[in-house]
């Protein structure tokens, strides 16, 4: 039977974190449909004995691909590259699946041929254990394939389409070439981004499949990671930026599709204007950070720097009083800074 999904798991030094996440997918149901490639990225403790246990028990799902370190975008590369299901997708190595949504998702993936396939994802509070549903938007069509144009808008706004909720057709990826920045975080952004640009068609599923778990203050999208790895933030946001810049300016994108790219690039440098001033404490660096930032723009983007004027003058306002990230967040809502990938 051909494998309907590739699950890739970028591992690296997640020896006491990954079991959780293999042994989700490791449910009977869901051997026939479900392929897991563990992309072990130079690990240096037992990340790769741990996922050897899996392949041993389980030969018909899982595989383990050992490579050099390269960071996490170069692990994905890997894993798409090893693929075989019909469909892509990513599941973080500190994550896991709800095994009953992930079979009843499975069970609906041969009839369906969309370019991408977006379900909903459950965030598990990592000191609580409390939880709490990202529902897909009110409204949404589901259910059915439908053009990606239709609900490109919302779901740029609402980020319902994101690293935790998107599967995308495996051909379809290859074809659109794919690449993910190597020795950099943040690149779900780019993965993201770059495989919805070219989407001309999505299935919604209102099934429960992401457990996404927050809370830890090590997770890059963390404030203090964000400050912690500017420079890979800044790496992605450029990069993001100038692949928007090169869809607008090809014949072959909509003007829906043009719509969407605009607003996923004006909520990535709203995200990146936060994290220099008001993430960073340092203020004179991130004041300095946002002003060559911004003065980039001005040049290669202009567009978007006329855009997110606005809230590069409220975040630096923000600063001015010292707001922290946690009271942005309860003004702003979480929206922005998930559009960098949370």
């Amino acid at each position: 039977m051909e494998k309907q999904l590739t699950i890739a798991m970028p591992s690296y030094n997640v020896e006491g974190l990954i079991a959780r996440g293999l042994e989700s997918l490791s449910d009977p149901r869901l051997t026939a449909a479900l392929e897991v490639v563990v992309v072990d990225d130079g690990s240096t403790d037992g990340t790769a004995d741990v996922a050897r246990r899996f392949v041993e028990a389980h030969p018909d799902v899982f595989r383990l691909v050992s490579k050099e370190n390269g960071g996490h975008g170069s692990a994905v590369n890997a894993g798409l590259d090893a693929a075989r299901g019909r469909y892509f997708r990513v599941v973080d190595a500190d994550d896991w699946v709800d095994p009953d949504g992930l079979a009843a998702e499975l069970d609906l993936l041969p009839g369906i041929s969309s370019d991408i396939v977006v379900d909903v994802r459950r965030d598990v509070h990592m000191g609580t254990g409390s939880t709490e549903l990202r529902p897909l938007p009110a409204g949404m069509p589901t259910g059915r394939e439908v053009p990606f144009a239709s609900v490109s808008a919302e779901a740029a706004r609402t980020n319902c389409v994101s690293i935790h909720t998107v599967s995308a057709r495996t051909d379809f990826l290859r074809a659109c070439g794919v690449r993910l920045l190597e020795h950099t975080f943040y690149v779900d952004t780019q993965l993201v981004v770059e495989a919805t640009a070219r989407a001309e068609t999505v299935t919604l599923l209102d099934i429960e499949v992401y457990r996404y778990l927050v809370g830890n203050a090590s997770q890059s999208v963390a404030a203090e990671g964000y400050v912690r790895r500017f420079d890979d933030h800044d790496r992605v946001v450029r990069e993001v930026c100038r692949f928007v810049e090169g869809r607008l300016a090809d014949p072959s994108t909509t003007p829906e599709a043009a719509e969407y790219l605009r607003l996923r690039a004006r909520l990535l440098v709203n995200t990146h204007y936060n994290v220099m001033l008001v993430y960073d404490r340092d203020r004179r660096r991130g004041r300095a950070r946002a002003r060559s930032f911004r003065a980039w723009l001005g040049v290669e983007h202009p567009w978007l720097r006329a855009a997110t004027d606005g809230r590069y003058l409220a975040a630096l306002a923000a600063g001015a009083v010292r707001l922290d990230a946690r009271a942005l967040d309860r003004l702003l809502g979480r929206m922005d800074h998930e559009a960098a990938g949370d």
